[in-house]
């Protein structure tokens, strides 16, 4: 999958996240109510805790986030 930065992309549950950092380092979704990690094997981790998602389960949504929205 081809990330967009600041791109809006939601998860099965509807919780909506915004990419702000993709690189080499990992890729970093943010939501209104925290940070997710993207481990090495492509898992949505959420505070140290393994989601139940990984970055198959994320749709994006064709929109994308505005500078005074970002977290």
């Amino acid at each position: 999958m081809v990330f967009r930065e600041r791109g809006i992309y939601c998860l099965p549950n509807g919780r909506e996240l915004i990419l702000i950092r993709h690189d080499q380092e990992g890729s970093v979704l943010f939501s209104l109510v925290g940070e997710f990690v993207v481990n090495e094997a492509g898992r949505l981790v959420y505070e140290g805790k393994l989601t139940a998602w990984d970055i198959s389960n994320l749709i994006d949504t064709g929109r994308t986030s505005v500078d005074s929205f970002v977290p």
